[in-house]
């Protein structure tokens, strides 16, 4: 079997897998309307139960699920407009809504938080003269109007930033990635996502922040079935499927539906009849902030209040509904969003039944927060085949997985170590070796995503809940052990080897998320780990019996390696300088396992199944098998750091491990070099409280709260100028120069008369 050793130079997405042996299954069509009759069924069971269908279709959720309408919708239009699966959609209503907000009460335009370009001057001023006195112009942070502005002004006001924000998004970030791989696309938005998140966080901390709008009147609404609403949900509820009947009308009778579905079909095809994909691309960028921000702004006035979380996450169970539209429909994604959240308002109401489970004396939590996930992967697993692409006229490819040199190995790594150890043992502050814990961490989580991502091709947003499986297996092993309906399943277990129980656990958790990599991959498999990674930290990290409450889960190392010991070498006393040395062991063993990888023949199936399954499994590669073993010591990995994390903290907490940390370990991740060892170790550098921000901070004095407004912005760079990362775009230079410098010889020999 002939296997290349390299990174292939292009990538093709969704590409059908060969399997050995095929499965009976019933046809798709007949699936689909099983399962359509099945879902019938239980909606007239709801509807005839007076009691059940008063808290199914309650103002609250019908309200819920039009914003959830509003985000698909938004989803879809750019996904048929110009291929790109957004996950910062449900950030673009957020953002609006604080645009409005602000508008409205204040009557001030926030701005993002920008440079300044006067403070390098006094920096330099004070530096040279530490009494100087200069004090230039302050950078604006808001636009005030003199006053709150009306509701009509301030909609407005809403909606054009709304169209110049999606003019921004396609012209400077989406348009350049035009031909980029899933993977960049992915990242981008990840990267829009979280500056939008730390703008807001930045401007109006994290709180829930009081709206004012009032466009009927709070006089409720007696409907057919007893169904009461307030005037402004009827609105609201009214908008949303107006605006949906519009977009079918658009999409179906004119012009511009028609050529973007033709695009969508096929790009090139669409040119040659004269029509621009970039104009349609556009104009369903705008489509798409205008209607998922004019809805966030009204479902966040009716329910008066909005924060940075809230209405951000809801993009997962807008993707979720947008998937069982085949991100075609916009009908049927609008009654499943309604549906959806319904049926999350039925199960709120159903925790307080005696026969509903229960965990510590009270309801499990985050059940109504599973169906999104589980409708996802209902939907990918018996549609999976079925979901649209786009003909593009050219794919670009994943980042080049580079096989390091033995110069890099035998030098250059050692030497990095020892000045590591160095640097811990005597010259590093408490507060620097607490910096290089962290960096060291975020080393071995980026190592998971250089396996699982840039050898294998699978872009998994789960990496950072399965460290938090890990995490929290490890506080109960370190504790009283593993129970099980009062019987002991697995006893306490002494250090080290209750972390590679955890990791070996989180293992075993990434083979079940592995399945649907087995039936999707690209820009599916991504929402299928994010809403994995989203479903599991309401439904388990947030149950006080495996959290530990507020308090958080304890874990322990009993003897000399406690990072919580005062320190007994280096300066000043804390943060214990032999844990940063088991860190640093940790760190070397798992660097070598994965450039041994990277070499052995297992590494180039991973890479073979990267380029193309079907060339793939032509040439003898079990595709399956090797998406599951490339899972498998993913998992392992970030599971290990999970462990890691329980160590240094002291206690493992579903803030750590939840929400938009999975995005954020990604940023790093393909900041740094998501396919290179190289990468792995500047994106541990890179992490949040790592040395880099710990020295902006400290130094630069820049404070905390702009390490993802950096991380988000430089992601987004990273994502357009150089899709290889920090460390990978150096890879490249240095195989330029290489490859220059032998043609140079080769010519010189020529001219030499040698051969």
């Amino acid at each position: 079997m002939a296997v290349s050793d390299e990174a292939p130079a292009a990538e093709v997405d969704f590409a059908p897998e060969i399997k050995p042996l095929r499965r009976r299954t019933l046809p798709a069509s007949f699936q689909s309307r099983l399962l359509g009759g099945i879902g019938i069924a239980i909606l007239l069971r709801i509807l005839l139960d007076s009691e059940l269908r008063l808290k199914f279709l309650t103002g609250a959720s019908l309200t819920q699920g039009a914003l959830v309408a509003a985000i698909a919708l938004g989803v879809v239009l750019t996904y048929r407009g110009s291929g790109v699966v957004n996950f910062a959609t449900g950030a673009t209503a957020m953002y609006t809504a604080y645009v409005y907000t602000g508008l409205r009460v204040e009557g001030k335009l926030f701005l993002p938080p920008l440079p300044n370009p006067f403070a390098i001057v006094e920096g330099v001023a004070h530096h040279l003269d530490d009494k100087s006195t200069l004090r230039l112009p302050r950078w604006p942070t808001f636009i005030d109007f003199g006053g709150h502005l009306t509701l009509v002004s301030s909609l407005l006001m809403a909606l054009v930033f709304c169209v110049l924000f999606g003019l921004v998004l396609h012209g400077l970030i989406f348009r350049p990635l035009r031909h980029a791989p899933p993977l960049a696309k992915v990242v981008a938005s990840v990267g829009v996502l979280l500056f939008l998140q730390a703008v807001i966080v930045r401007r109006y901390g994290t709180s829930a922040r009081s709206t004012y709008l009032n466009v009927g009147t709070p006089k409720q609404l007696t409907l057919p079935f007893s169904i009461r609403l307030t005037v402004d949900q009827v609105i609201v509820i009214v908008m949303v499927i107006s605006i949906t009947l519009l977009l079918w009308a658009l999409f179906r009778f004119t012009r511009f539906g028609l050529a973007t579905r033709a695009a969508a079909e096929n790009e090139k095809g669409a040119m040659l009849l004269g029509f621009s994909p970039e104009f349609l691309a556009g104009t369903n960028w705008v489509l798409s902030t205008v209607i998922s921000g004019l809805l966030g702004v009204l479902v966040a006035g009716n329910q008066a209040s909005v924060d940075p979380v809230a209405i951000t996450l809801l993009v997962i169970p807008a993707l979720s509904v947008a998937l069982v539209g085949g991100l075609n429909s916009f009908g049927i994604t609008t009654a499943a969003a309604f549906a959806l959240a319904a049926s999350q308002a039925l199960i709120g109401f159903l925790q307080n039944r005696t026969w509903y489970p229960k965990a510590a004396g009270a309801p499990i939590p985050g059940v109504a927060q599973l169906l999104p996930f589980l409708l996802i992967v209902g939907v990918l697993f018996l549609r999976g085949k079925s979901l649209p692409t786009r003909g593009a006229v050219a794919s670009g490819r994943l980042p080049f997985a580079t096989n390091p040199s033995l110069r890099s190995t035998r030098v250059v790594a050692p030497i990095a170590v020892a000045a590591c150890a160095v640097a811990l043992m005597f010259f590093a502050t408490p507060n620097g070796r607490l910096a290089i814990f962290t960096s060291l961490i975020g080393i071995v989580i980026s190592l998971s995503f250089v396996v699982i991502t840039g050898y294998v091709g699978q872009i998994s947003l789960a990496q950072m809940m399965l460290a938090g499986i890990s995490g929290f297996t490890l506080s109960k092993l370190t504790g009283d052990g593993i129970h099980l309906y009062g019987h002991t399943v697995i006893p306490k277990i002494p250090f080290p080897l209750n972390a590679l129980v955890g990791a070996l656990f989180a293992m075993g958790i990434g083979l079940l998320v592995a399945l649907p990599a087995l039936r999707v991959r690209g820009v599916n498999l991504a929402i299928v780990t994010f809403a994995f990674a989203i479903s599991m930290n309401e439904f388990l990290f947030k149950n006080p019996g495996v959290s530990g409450g507020f308090k958080g889960a304890s874990v322990k190392i009993i003897g000399p390696l406690d990072p919580l010991k005062t320190a007994t070498v280096g300066r000043g006393k804390g943060a214990n300088v032999w844990f940063g040395m088991f860190l640093l062991v940790v760190v070397v063993l798992l660097c070598s396992m994965i450039v041994n990888l990277r070499r052995s023949g297992t590494g180039r199936r991973l890479l073979a199944t990267r380029s193309n399954e079907r060339a793939a499994a032509a040439a003898g590669v079990d595709v399956a098998a090797t998406k599951r073993t490339a899972f498998a010591i993913a998992s392992f990995v970030a599971g290990l750091g999970g462990a890691l994390v329980g160590f240094r903290l002291g206690s493992v907490n579903q803030l750590y491990f939840g929400d938009t940390n999975s995005l954020a370990v990604l940023a790093f991740a393909y900041l740094g070099g998501i396919a290179c060892i190289s990468g792995a170790v500047t994106a541990g550098m890179l992490v949040p409280s790592g040395i880099v921000f710990t020295i902006l901070q400290t130094v630069f004095k820049v404070p905390s709260e702009f390490t993802l407004l950096l991380g988000g912005l430089a992601l987004i760079v990273t994502a357009i100028m150089n899709p290889e990362g920090i460390a990978g775009g150096f890879n490249a230079k240095l195989r330029e120069r290489k490859r220059a410098r032998s043609g140079e010889s080769v010519v010189a020999a020529h001219a030499g008369g040698g051969h």
